[in-house]
């Protein structure tokens, strides 16, 4: 198990073309004359022989051998130069990697320092990554559930140039190099299906373990992949194709960096579920979250075939996601970076009443919500639009997760939602914003008439058009309903029922047809026995 991720760097690359008798050829070695040079030290620290320099000399057209100008390049066919074994030191890694020994079977874990000698495989597990860094600094990186070979690490001369060789059986590799680095190196990445050689300072390259297609992606500088006789240069930006027994495909433009515009800094839910906009040739994507910048620690690495795209669950804190397109090949795009954080403990309690779109029975709401012991305190948001931009915020500390206002609230449209603080991690993100209703209230009566036959009552009149549902009952519960009526005046009058006591309540409807609550439930007597015009008793 790797405790840190990588960095990944590697000197440019030289790509030693065949380009006729006169061109450089495959195995030749470009070297960059320095001050002091001249074709007898050359030859003395980098060659097998000193009767080398005289063809030396003739192949590079060099007229004078004791003189010649610092910067130029000259070729030195490989088989000239001396030779020493190399091997490779693991700089870098993150995640699960091992790495099986070729000459003993051995199987380790990956830790960092560890050398890699020719012929060893290394392995590397879901979302973990590992570095190599070869005698010449230069560094490849292995990606998540890759699986590489060191096949050929030779340092010529004496000035560490290397030879390198490595096979990628399945998964992908990415390799960078500084600009400015000598172009003296041979690299190729070896694949079932092709070779990819280079000169570049970025590029990836991706053997697929189902149907052992290879892909290789150029960001910077100049790749050539070969396979069944045929060599294809890839330039910057562009991508080929090679599958099994085939040639590489002609290359074509990878896809831009994606737009994160879409895409929020702040995410407080998990899993998380990352918007954006949709890119034009993509046919899936490849999201990577890592815990720095450089991506060294990768913690998430995916494809995606739909969008939004769908991430792992993730402690909350700072992240980098980068994201790149997969065209209809397979080949993968230029990179899209951006930061965002998590912020999604402790996580909201769950939302019990109003739920949305409620209509509360009341103007002083009660909330409630599910509680956890390990939260000290709830914060509760109330406000008549759903930015919360002029909010009420309330406080409670109610075990039993229930909170009821102070002060009532106006007929209306309302928002509302609630976050949980623990003593641990503080105060946590707020629920989803849940709608609720707060009705018109029902008017009180003004007068009640009672009369030997008849009973009349009256209420202040609400807005224009709007109606009201009167009921009277025998019990304040209203299972014994004896009048239930519908009007559009605010009065009624209804058959006098005989003596005893009675409640009524009266609902408003507004012209709109939305309802309101019933008012305040109030009770009057009649007595058994009662003059003809009896004016109104009173209201409990």
């Amino acid at each position: 198990m790797c405790d840190k991720a990588i960095y990944w760097l590697l000197p440019v690359y030289a790509l030693f073309l065949l380009i006729g008798s006169d061109g450089v050829r495959a195995e030749d070695w470009l070297y960059t004359i320095r001050s002091g040079d001249n074709l007898w030290n050359v030859a003395e620290r980098h060659l097998v022989s000193m009767k080398y320099v005289p063809r030396l000399q003739q192949l590079n057209r060099i007229q004078d051998p004791h003189h010649i100008p610092p910067g130029k390049v000259i070729r030195i066919p490989v088989e000239w130069a001396t030779r020493r074994p190399g091997d490779a030191e693991i700089v870098d890694c993150y995640g699960t990697a091992t790495l099986r020994r070729t000459a003993s079977a051995e199987i380790l874990p990956i830790t960092e320092k560890l050398r890699v000698a020719i012929g060893d495989e290394i392995s590397t597990g879901p979302d973990s990554q590992v570095t190599l860094e070869f005698r010449d600094r230069s560094r490849l990186r292995v990606e998540s559930e890759s699986k590489i070979r060191l096949k050929q690490a030779e340092v010529l001369g004496q000035d560490g140039v290397v030879m390198t060789e490595v096979e990628l059986e399945s998964g992908r590799t990415v390799n960078i190099a500084p600009h400015g680095s000598e172009p003296a190196t041979r690299f190729r990445i070896r694949t079932p299906a092709a070779v990819s050689s280079v000169r570049g300072t970025r590029f990836r390259v991706g053997a697929d373990k189902q149907d052992g297609t290879t892909r290789s992606e150029v960001l910077e500088g100049l790749l050539e992949v070969s396979a069944q006789g045929r060599n294809v240069q890839v330039r910057e930006g562009y991508g080929t194709v090679t599958r099994p027994d085939q040639s590489p495909v002609s290359p074509v433009e990878l896809l831009p960096g994606p737009d994160f515009s879409a895409t929020p800094d702040l995410y407080e839910r998990v899993p998380l579920i990352i918007s954006l906009k949709p890119l034009a040739g993509a046919r899936s994507y490849r999201v990577q979250i890592a815990l720095d910048p450089e991506f060294r620690q990768i913690s998430t690495d995916l494809v995606a075939m739909n969008l939004p795209l769908r991430g792992r669950e993730l402690a909350d804190g700072d992240y980098w996601l980068r994201v790149r397109g997969q065209d209809v090949s397979g080949l993968e795009g230029k990179d899209g970076v951006k930061k965002i954080r998590v912020h999604a403990r402790p996580e909201p309690p769950f939302i019990m009443a109003p739920q949305s779109g409620a209509r509360v029975g009341d103007n002083r709401p009660v909330f409630e919500w599910a509680t956890r012991p390990d939260i000290k305190r709830y914060l509760i948001e109330v406000d008549r639009t759903a930015d919360f931009r002029e909010s009420r915020k309330y406080e409670s500390d109610s075990p039993e997760g229930y909170f009821m206002l102070s002060e009532p609230l106006t007929p209306g449209e309302y928002w509302w939602r609630i976050a949980a603080e623990s003593e641990i991690i503080g105060v946590g993100p707020y629920s989803d914003s849940v709608s609720f209703k707060v009705p018109v209230p029902g008017p009180e009566l003004d007068s009640v008439e009672i009369e030997r036959e008849e009973i009349r009552f009256a209420w202040p009149a609400g807005e224009t058009g709007e109606q009201f549902q009167f009921q009277m009952a025998r019990d304040s519960g209203f299972d014994n309903i004896i009048s239930d009526v519908l009007v559009s005046e605010p009065r009624v009058v209804i058959p006098n029922s005989g003596g005893g006591r009675y409640y009524l309540r009266i609902k408003p409807i507004r012209a709109d047809g939305e309802e309101g609550v019933f008012g305040p439930v109030q009770s009057f007597e009649i007595p058994y026995r009662f003059p003809f015009f009896l004016p109104f008793l009173g209201f409990m």
